[in-house]
């Protein structure tokens, strides 16, 4: 960790935002991993709500280790150029701090574990880290996916679908 890890990735996810939002290609979907892009979705649909990006695409929040939260002073939340309104428990207020992570499974249309397993387990007390109870309010939501590929599956050097560039 860094001291000044909650401006680096505030910007950063701002960043993302606004790039996805200028881009000629239309997104259909913004995909965050971990807390380090938490903010993303929730300001991609603080956009949406505006109106400033009326066709804003969905978004998909990914958790790898639910451990590591990116919980920072509520000093910092202004960075983000968001309003209070989100600093709520509803939002992503912590316990009094702000939660990256947590504003991330507050405000993504959709949440996916790396495994189903893990996403079973993370809506428990044992393994929740203080999210378990949003976790389950957002449990229709919330999609485990097996880490790894299934290779026969999904051989790409057999694919005829695949164009192959000459060496």
């Amino acid at each position: 960790d860094y001291p000044d890890n909650a401006a680096r990735f505030i910007f950063f996810s701002k960043a993302v935002a606004q790039l996805a939002r200028q881009l000629d290609l239309r997104p259909e979907l913004v995909h965050a991993h971990d807390w380090q892009t938490g903010l993303v979705p929730l300001l991609v649909t603080h956009l949406r709500r505006t109106g400033e990006w009326p066709q804003a695409p969905r978004t998909c929040m990914t958790i790898h280790n639910l451990a590591y939260q990116g919980v920072f002073a509520p000093t910092l939340y202004p960075l983000s150029n968001l309003p209070w309104d989100y600093f709520n428990p509803s939002g992503l207020e912590f316990y009094g701090k702000m939660s990256c992570l947590k504003a991330g499974l507050s405000f993504a249309d959709l949440i996916t574990a790396v495994s189903p397993r893990y996403a079973s387990e993370i809506t428990t007390r044992e393994y929740g880290c203080g999210l378990d109870g949003l976790l389950r309010h957002r449990q229709q939501a919330l999609f485990g996916i097996l880490n790894g590929v299934d290779y026969g599956e999904w051989n790409t050097t057999a694919n005829p679908l695949l164009a192959t560039l000459p060496v």
